[in-house]
C-alpha cells in the first residue's frame, strides 16, 4: 500500500463495509489508517443489490451436480452431444 500511495491507481472490491474493516483486520486503528490510505483522492462506487456470484452458487447448490457440463464431459458423465 505505501508503495502505490499517491504513485498509481488502485482497484479494490470488498463485500464488507468500511465500518466492519475493524473487525475484518483484528485492528481499528490499522484498519482506520489503511482506509485514510485508500480513500484520499478515491472515487468510491457502492453497488448495492444481489450478488451476481452468490446467485449462481445458490443455483448450483439445488442442482443434483454442482460441476459445470464442461468439467462432467471431461469426467464422462454427460454425452458428447449436448
Amino acid at each position: 500500500m505505501a508503495a502505490r500511495y499517491e504513485h498509481g491507481s488502485i482497484i479494490l472490491t470488498s463485500n464488507t463495509s468500511f465500518t466492519g474493516w475493524g473487525a475484518l483486520l483484528g485492528d481499528e486503528v490499522l484498519a482506520t489508517a489503511l482506509l485514510d490510505r485508500l480513500l484520499h483522492h478515491a472515487e468510491v462506487i457502492a453497488i448495492n443489490g444481489s450478488s451476481y456470484r452468490m446467485k449462481e452458487r445458490r443455483t448450483e447448490s439445488r442442482t443434483p451436480s454442482t460441476l459445470s457440463d464442461t468439467a462432467r464431459h471431461a469426467a464422462g458423465d454427460l454425452p458428447t452431444g449436448v
